[in-house]
């Protein structure tokens, strides 16, 4: 009779994690190994002559051996070439910051520090309570925290590598959009004085001369081109709106996958994803429907004037529009913005008011809050209307899978 096969390991707390190196290097590489972190197999790249030609010379085997208490690749050469079993683990050997010396002080960190790290960021730990619990430095914590966020980025690039990803919505599927800025603002003093911060210089929400000027030519374009009857796809100039680093952006567009209450009774959450855009005209919003959203799909959204022409793209969609100077909810159709506006609510709370703005990382940060809106499961309830989420028990070990398949090896 064969032996049942050994259930693959499941790490849920810091606890599971502290156990597993307990148990020895061995547990840990077979760990890694089978959850695609790590090569199971290595070839020693140093023992290949620098001048060889292209399929000249043998890759010396690497083996296993114990040493300092991990475990680490070594070759059959002479020199004994030796690998850490990190290598090619881009996760794990990630160039950050530095030191004065040129040394890179945050690859020396053990892989048990980076994991507990990263379980810390996936229940949303405060940098401090996560480098008293992994042992380092708070500097380190935030490098590991920014890394974590740079998966998330780098997966909603990658619909191959990871198809919750693909476009949302679909044939009757409902998606609500919206506009806002994160720029922090000065808290109000009872003298008037301080430093203002970005968002006390911000336009008003309908935009400045420039901006209203643009989007006023886009609905002059709709309404002639509707004249003619001849809407043609818009697209974006990618040299135009290349994302220019030195630059932070200041507003946000986003968009929520409203599910259905049968949806949500079978643990489906609402998908919400934010991009950071320089301005709110058309030529910008209508591009990151057209690339984000399937066709067919029912659009709801307030009355900005560059969603005028969603109506008329060839994706067919159904586009219909509330009046947020008169009601919050259309009192005839019912259309409303209530899911995406509840998004805004926590994102200005992550991103405004506790981190006083984000920068140059606000699109790192827009990423980790899509990643995560995946992991909220709805709580059920008797009368199927209770909005209630609670973190995916699994979150950590669907983090570590997100990073197998983002960063392969």
């Amino acid at each position: 009779m064969a032996a049942p096969e050994a259930e693959a390991r499941v790490l849920r707390s810091q606890s599971d994690i502290v156990r597993l190196f307990e148990e020895g290097p061995h547990a840990v590489f077979d760990f890694l190994s089978e959850n695609g972190l790590i090569v199971s197999e290595m070839l020693c790249d140093k023992c290949m002559p620098l001048d060889a030609l292209p399929g000249e010379g043998e890759l010396q085997e690497m083996k296993k051996v114990v040493r300092d208490g991990e475990i680490r690749w070594r070759c059959n050469a002479r020199v004994r070439h030796e690998r850490t079993i990190r290598h090619h683990a881009e996760f794990f050997t990630w160039q950050g910051a530095k030191s004065a010396n040129g040394r890179n002080n945050f690859n020396r960190m053990s892989i048990e520090q980076l994991l507990i790290l990263t379980w810390c960021w996936c229940y949303d730990l405060s940098i401090e309570a996560a480098a008293a619990s992994a042992n380092c430095s708070v500097k380190a914590a935030e490098t590991q925290y920014s890394q974590c966020r740079r998966v998330c980025f780098a997966a909603l690039d990658d619909r191959e590598a990871c198809p919750e990803a693909g476009l949302m919505g679909g044939d009757g599927h409902l998606i609500q959009i919206d506009e806002c800025s994160v720029k922090a603002r000065r808290k109000r003093a009872a003298n008037g004085r301080g430093r203002l911060g970005p968002g006390d210089q911000q336009e008003p929400h309908r935009g400045n001369a420039t901006e209203q000027a643009a989007v006023a030519d886009d609905a002059a374009i709709a309404r002639e081109e509707a004249a003619h009857g001849n809407v043609e796809n818009i697209a974006v100039d990618e040299a135009e709106n290349a994302e220019d680093n030195d630059r932070a952006e200041g507003w946000v567009f986003g968009l929520c996958w409203w599910r259905s209450r049968q949806e949500k009774a079978n643990g489906i959450p609402n998908e919400t994803r934010f991009f950071a855009v320089r301005d709110r005209t058309a030529a910008t919003l209508l591009n990151l429907i057209q690339n984000h959203v399937a066709p067919r799909s029912q659009i709801w959204s307030d009355c900005w004037r560059s969603y005028s022409r969603i109506a008329q793209l060839p994706e067919g969609y159904s586009h219909y529009t509330v009046n947020h100077s008169e009601d919050f909810t259309d009192p005839v159709s019912f259309v409303n913005t209530n899911a995406i506006e509840a998004a805004w609510s926590r994102l200005r709370h992550k991103i405004v008011r506790t981190k006083r703005g984000v920068g140059k990382e606000l699109r790192f940060h827009l990423a980790e809050l899509w990643w995560k809106s995946l992991q909220r499961v709805p709580v059920p309830s008797r009368n199927a209307r209770n909005n209630k989420t609670k973190t995916h028990p699994m979150i950590y070990m669907n983090f570590l899978n997100l990073i197998s398949r983002t960063y392969p090896v």
